[in-house]
């Protein structure tokens, strides 16, 4: 696979060639204090229009972490629902001295860990690489090799360890900075940076597989 055709395709995989560096600095306790949180305390109050609010934001970002990580869409909808089942009876519980997005992805991974033990994997179930917000086709791209690109794009992240998977889609998909996925992984951030690395060569290795 030429990396540089996927990433001027796919502008969101140019990190398989030039990966950002998001910033590790540590939140203060006000940076923890976003908008994500207030209204996960206010939905923890009663307030349904908070609950509303955190469906409509993080709904797509969950379907795509769920579908990169297994391959399924009916599967990533079920884990999406379920996610915010359990959202709800853990906002209670919800301290401010946690970020919004570890608290949500930790939910979310634990979910992911479990339906992987359930099942030991399905075959992968492909859709149009358009469902995502994160695809951009551009005009020179011919509609096959999208569909294509997105098998062949699968079908490595599901090669790749569950754990160097989950972290790419972390990291890369969600934009999460390094502590706040090294907390929702429960590692190091230094022990983070060096799996990442890994992470990503691996999944070069795996696109240019023929």
């Amino acid at each position: 696979m030429n990396h540089a055709v996927l990433a001027f395709t796919f502008p969101g995989f140019r990190w398989l060639l030039d990966p950002p560096a998001p910033d590790s600095t540590p939140a203060s306790p006000l940076e923890v204090d976003d908008e994500d949180s207030t209204l996960l305390r206010r939905a923890a109050a009663g307030d349904q229009t908070a609950w509303q609010d955190l469906f409509t934001r993080w709904k797509k970002p969950l379907l795509s972490f769920f579908y990169r990580s297994l391959g399924s869409m009916p599967d990533a909808e079920d884990l999406t629902l379920e996610v915010f089942v359990r959202l709800h009876r853990a906002a209670p519980r919800y301290e401010r001295r946690s970020r919004f997005t570890t608290f949500l992805f930790h939910i979310a991974r634990n979910l992911l860990l479990n339906e992987l033990r359930r099942r030991r994997r399905k075959p992968a179930q492909t859709v149009p690489p358009d469902a995502f917000d994160y695809f951009e086709s551009t005009a020179a791209a011919e509609p096959m090799r999208l569909h294509e690109l997105e098998e062949e794009f699968q079908r490595a992240l599901g090669e790749l360890p569950e754990a160097q998977r989950t972290l790419l889609l972390l990291v890369q998909q969600q934009a999460l900075d390094y502590p706040a996925a090294a907390d929702t992984l429960g590692i190091t951030e230094n022990a983070l940076r060096v799996q990442l690395h890994r992470a990503r060569q691996r999944l070069k290795e795996l696109m240019s597989r023929p």
